[in-house]
């Protein structure tokens, strides 16, 4: 038999690969040609290392990584490459991780199509040893970044606020652009804690809440900001304390009256009702209230809502009573005296006025209350004739 002599490095890698040594004794002739044996180890332990059958033995895809915009057309082709078997003849991609809604892979590596959606994705490549999908295979990850077409723009800006402390607070921005979209306030161009949506709202507005807000925005096109809005936080303020009440008042149709009200405090507004339904005023609304040429219909329990931002009160209420016309009773003689009555209301004053003529002048003849009955009774001055007129006083 003939001897055959193996160099010792050989051996040595001979005896490391078993599976090889199955691959030897297999192969006809091998034993006979060192040299065709050391060939054959050598394609073998590169076929054992993984070369097409793992990411170990792939180098790379070219492109290492593809960049894309939402909404308009794209195609990049790849390739894989091999140490032992070269270029990849045909590309699929993974089923578990399908690519981005628009794109599609050709068998040649091609990735084409109008992506619909923006965001990073990984693309899980297939480079095949043969042009039919089949043979070894090496795989890769390979990194798309599907950017917007449309950068952020607000369309409503926030609007400044006031409050008085403790008083919730919400600002708020309207706006447009491709998603993914990040939003985050800022107070001061310091980020402001869990502030992330489109409206930011303070539950309870303290002094230290105090400033200017605006809200970032962020996609892959470009970053946006809003308007500046500040929020202004009041100190607290005491609401209204009432000092001096409305007082009611008896009246006959057809005159005016007034209420009135005092009380301390600062920017103070008065709401004026009569049986709990908003009355208006000659005037603006304030601590008076004035009604002129009364009916009826003005009758009622008054009272007045004093506010603040401390808070609000009510007035006690004031009943206002509405009589007939004040008119004369048909006069009577008594001895030398002629006797005025008409028909006053009890508790109220009047004034007992006379001219030699009409239409006057009138000087008071009296002043006087009006008695129990609701007649009052006078003894004019005898003489020559005169007019005489009755007039309530405030």
């Amino acid at each position: 038999m003939k001897r055959i002599l193996i160099h010792p490095h050989v051996l040595a890698a001979f005896l490391q690969l078993a599976p090889l040594l199955r691959v030897a004794q297999s192969a006809p002739g091998v034993m006979a040609a060192p040299t065709l044996f050391i060939l054959r180890w050598v394609f073998g332990a590169a076929a054992v290392a993984g070369s097409m059958h793992g990411l170990s033995g792939a180098t790379g895809a070219t492109p290492a990584s593809a960049r894309a915009t939402n909404g308009v057309r794209m195609s990049v082709t790849f390739s894989i490459t091999s140490s032992s078997h070269g270029t990849a003849k045909s590309y699929s991609v993974r089923s578990g991780l399908p690519l981005p809604q628009g794109l599609t892979m050709s068998t040649r590596g091609t990735l084409s199509g109008t992506p619909t959606q923006s965001g990073n994705f990984i693309i899980r490549l297939t480079g095949w040893n043969n042009s039919n999908l089949s043979g070894d295979s090496a795989e890769l990850n390979v990194p798309l970044t599907v950017v917007s077409a449309n950068p952020p723009v607000v369309t409503t800006q926030p609007a400044s606020v006031s409050v008085a402390a403790g008083q919730p607070v919400s600002l708020t921005a309207s706006f447009k652009g491709d998603q993914p979209l990040n939003l985050r306030w800022f107070k001061e161009d310091l980020e402001v804690k869990n502030a992330t949506n489109a409206t930011l709202i303070i539950a309870s507005a303290q002094a230290a809440d105090a400033g200017r807000y605006r809200l970032r925005l962020v996609n892959d096109i470009a970053t946006a900001y809003s308007d500046w809005a500040t929020v202004t936080v009041q100190a607290v303020v005491a609401k209204p304390v009432i000092t001096t009440q409305p007082v009611g008042r008896a009246l006959h149709a057809g005159e005016g009256f007034s209420l009135g009200v005092s009380a301390t405090g600062t920017n103070l507004t008065y709401a004026w009702t009569r049986d709990g339904v908003v009355v208006g005023s000659a005037g603006p609304p304030g601590p008076t209230l004035v009604v002129t040429n009364v009916t009826a219909t003005a009758a009622g329990v008054y009272r007045v809502r004093i506010t603040n931002l401390g808070g609000f009160v009510d007035s006690d209420g004031a009943t206002v009573s509405v009589a007939g016309p004040l008119v004369w009773d048909r006069p009577t003689q008594v001895s030398d005296s002629l006797r005025l009555s008409f028909n006053g209301l009890t508790g109220r004053r009047y004034a007992i006025e006379s001219a030699a003529a009409m239409p006057g002048p009138f000087v008071t003849q009296a002043e006087m209350m009006s008695q129990l009955g609701g007649t009052v009774l006078f003894d004019p001055i005898v003489g020559s004739g005169r007019v005489y007129r009755v007039r309530p006083l405030p």
